[in-house]
């Protein structure tokens, strides 16, 4: 077990790691695990311990503080964020410290309210607030969607900490506490930004403009590594994988084909076709070809997805339900959908494709197209006025 680690004069790392984890919250999967980082801030008149661990490791996390100083006399608890692997153990500390200072967002006031059925002694910072613990300070600054709406960083300006929260940190626990300490953990480091950050880019521009010029010699995420060597390179790195995509000088349409026995292909000819003709530039890749990284690269560059799937018992086929998974991971809002296919005995898919591009804020103004077994000419006439039109709506 890691002892509390001094990581700058008076400044405490007093997180846990759990290195056998496989699966984060039942969703992501981890190849080295992951650290639930907390950090006990010591001034010359009040202590500040910045967020906590997940519950299941309370009792391990108590013990780590106390090696340092009994939790009664810790004043201020700083909640970044109110999710559970967070805020898990927050109910411990209640119960040893009733009357603790609690600093979070407006939505974290509110979100914690509803996690903790109990008067807290809660205060809602502000952009830029300061609290003083004597010979330190504490600067808030507010990052909503990072990537809840209760988010917030906090900055140590007397030693240069950046206290980030879930931002710059990647689920891994390596044989070290600091970035310098471990080996190359830059695809767990990635993969955390693509499956959690992404959908966020235009929050993670504020936020990152925000902390530019700021002096910054170590940044202290929620989770993985603490960064001391190159502390700016994961700043610069959202930076970069945040920036808004170059979608080129026309409409930009992705196309997406799921076809079985070639049906549903010879109606993408068409479609494709009239598309052009509308006046935008298309791509068109298979589903089976996709990878993850393509399907949220193209889909950021687009202004339209237009979906061309069979129906396979009465639904989707699997494939196309995997690529629709992945359009929560990007920001749709405002953009075009439409689909079409061929079918058998029965066209459940086209309508079912629909309903969930209009749950993820996409508009389909241009009515899907579905013909039975193998379209005839007039069915393929139909599929390139489809494409056009789709065309002109994105032209507007």
């Amino acid at each position: 077990m890691f002892d509390p680690t001094e990581i700058r004069s008076d400044v405490h790392w007093v997180g846990v790691r759990h290195p056998d984890l496989e699966i984060f919250d039942e969703l992501f999967p981890t190849r080295n695990g992951t650290t639930y980082n907390s950090y006990l801030v010591r001034g010359s008149e009040k202590t500040a311990l910045i967020d906590t661990v997940k519950e299941a490791f309370a009792d391990e996390f108590l013990e780590r503080l106390s090696q340092i100083m009994p939790l009664e006399e810790v004043d201020i608890l700083v909640v970044n964020h109110a999710e559970p692997d967070h805020s898990g153990a927050l109910g411990r500390v209640l119960e040893i410290n009733p009357d603790i200072e609690i600093y979070c967002t407006r939505a974290g006031q509110n979100f914690l309210g509803q996690l903790y059925e109990q008067n807290l002694n809660i205060q809602a910072v502000k952009d830029g607030e300061e609290i003083s613990l004597g010979d330190k300070t504490l600067r808030f600054y507010l990052a909503p969607n990072l990537h809840w709406p209760d988010t917030m960083f906090t900055y140590l300006p007397e030693q240069e900490i950046l206290f980030s929260c879930d931002a710059f940190g990647a689920h891994y626990c390596g044989d070290g506490l600091f970035n310098d300490q471990v080996e190359d953990f830059s695809y767990e480091f990635r993969f955390y930004f693509d499956t959690i950050m992404r959908p966020f880019k235009s929050y993670i521009r504020d936020a990152v403009a925000k902390i530019e010029d700021l002096p910054i010699t170590l940044v202290c995420p929620s989770h993985g590594p603490l960064l001391r060597r190159d502390p700016r390179k994961s700043i610069e790195a959202y930076r970069e994988m945040a920036a808004l995509p170059d979608a080129g000088d026309r409409p930009r349409v992705l196309l997406l084909i799921l076809s079985p026995h070639g049906n549903t292909r010879r109606m993408a000819t068409e479609v494709r076709e009239g598309l052009q003709e509308g006046g935008a530039e298309v791509v068109e890749i298979d589903i089976v070809d996709l990878t993850d990284e393509m399907v949220r690269d193209e889909l950021e560059r687009t202004q339209a997805l237009v979906v061309g799937t069979a129906t396979i018992n009465h639904d989707a086929p699997p494939p196309v339900w995997r690529v629709l998974s992945l359009l929560s991971s990007v920001t749709p809002g405002g953009k075009i959908g439409a689909v079409f296919g061929s079918f058998g005995w029965s066209g459940e898919a086209i309508k079912l494709v629909e309903e969930r591009l209009r749950g993820l804020k996409y508009s389909l103004p241009v009515e899907g197209v579905s013909f039975r077994f193998k379209p005839g000419q007039e069915d393929l006439d139909a599929c390139r006025e489809f494409g056009r039109q789709v065309a002109r709506e994105v032209q507007k």
